[in-house]
């Protein structure tokens, strides 16, 4: 796996490196896993420090890859595409749960 935590960069991935890729990182307590622009987020049965204000102002304004992979940059992603920043004008957005 990326050290992103993003799956799309191995060179081969089929279902058991994807699971054996899943498995390993939610023994590590890393809940979310990244394909690409496809976020796998994994039940820890477990509370963990995931959602606090810290958490979500780190993911505010990051760069892809700078962080590990989270729902709150998939919202950071998504609201500012819709607003246009970064070029290219504002775009729809979709988030599928």
């Amino acid at each position: 796996i990326g050290a992103d935590g993003n799956l799309a960069v191995l060179a081969e991935l089929d279902e058991a490196v994807l699971l054996d890729g899943l498995q390993e990182r939610f023994l590590r307590h890393q809940v979310y896993t990244d394909i690409g622009d496809i976020l796998i987020a994994l039940n820890p049965f477990q509370p963990l420090p995931l959602y606090g204000r810290e958490v979500s102002e780190r993911y505010r304004h990051h760069e892809r890859g700078t962080l590990p992979p989270h729902i709150f940059a998939v919202a950071s992603r998504a609201y500012h595409a819709m607003l246009g920043h970064g070029g290219g004008g504002p775009r729809s957005q979709c988030i599928v749960i």
